[in-house]
């Protein structure tokens, strides 16, 4: 009887009991992330302070090094001169079509031509607003010529005629406050992405002498030193900038060696700069500040992009 009371007592606290809390299901790990390769741009060997950056900068005991080309000389190019054209379409066999009824004629789609781009343009406005000098001495009335304005106005015009023609094209240093920037200036046309080749084409005006007015005038184009393909292009825009304003030909020109012009020397792709004109001699500083002659000498780049976009390189 004893052992029947104990049982029922002992049934009756093992309800009271807690439970042991149950142990959640472990969550799946799932397996780590790859780590996604890092791009690691092309470093750009720093600007040189002694060497120039453009022709205004080339010291008068050096300037006989300057190789001195005419824009008439012929360039013949070899394979591997030309930036890689686009491959060409390939002609699909005719298949004759099958004979059905003739519909009703439909009404003739008005045909457009719409120029097919060859290339990117890389526009560089050479120098920026905080570039130590490249400006002109004061005229009587205190008004000066800025480089950094004019290369910025040519190349804005440039583009505005560009886009008419839908020629492809990239403003590589918009900002107005920098200097130089030739690092930058290189590393964005170099990384830019382009379905098609690329052309890069520096602005500038000239200068001659340390301070004062100058004698010195005309149009000068430089090219990479030995490069076929930068000799080519300097011919077409020299031809067009000469025919357009009639100003002294100081022809192509490029720099052996080391000297070479950073933008010329360190960008991936055809390159040329354009001299437009001496903003340290009066006459023709008065004048580059025209609206009418900037007009005519960004009539010229066109005119020369034109050519090469239609023929090529």
């Amino acid at each position: 009887m004893l052992d029947k009371i104990v049982a029922f007592f002992k049934n009756l606290f093992s309800g009271f009991s807690k439970s042991k809390p149950s142990t959640p299901p472990a969550k799946p790990v799932s397996p780590p992330e790859k780590e996604k390769p890092k791009t690691v741009p092309v470093k750009l060997p720093p600007p040189e302070p002694d060497l120039p950056a453009d022709a205004s900068e080339i010291k008068p005991d050096t300037a006989t090094t300057v190789v001195v080309i005419s824009e008439n000389e012929p360039v013949v190019l070899k394979p591997g001169d030309d930036p890689a054209e686009p491959a060409p379409e390939i002609a699909k066999p005719a298949v004759k079509p099958i004979e059905k009824p003739k519909p009703e004629p439909a009404p003739e789609p008005r045909v457009t031509t719409k120029h097919k781009p060859r290339y990117l343009w890389c526009l560089d406005n050479g120098h920026g607003k905080l570039t130590a000098g490249k400006r002109s001495p004061k005229f009587e009335n205190g008004t000066q010529f800025f480089e950094y304005e004019f290369n910025r106005d040519i190349v804005k015009r440039i583009i505005a005629q560009l886009d008419e023609q839908g020629v492809k094209h990239f403003n590589v240093v918009p900002e107005v406050d920098i200097d130089n920037f030739l690092e930058g200036r290189v590393g964005r046309a170099n990384n830019k992405q382009s379905d098609i080749p690329k052309i890069f084409l520096s602005v500038h005006a000239n200068a001659f002498g340390n301070s004062g007015w100058e004698t010195p005038k005309g149009i000068e184009t430089w090219h990479f030193h030995e490069s076929r393909t930068g000799q080519a292009l300097a011919r077409v825009f020299q031809k067009h900038l000469i025919a357009k304003t009639g100003w002294v030909n100081r022809q192509l020109k490029s720099y052996p060696g080391s000297k070479q012009f950073y933008v010329l020397r360190n960008t991936n792709m055809p390159a040329v700069l354009t001299e437009c004109g001496f903003y340290t001699n009066k006459e023709e500083c008065a004048l580059l500040m025209k609206s009418e002659i900037r007009q005519k000498i960004a009539d010229a780049h066109v005119a020369a992009i034109l050519e090469i976009e239609k023929n090529g390189i």
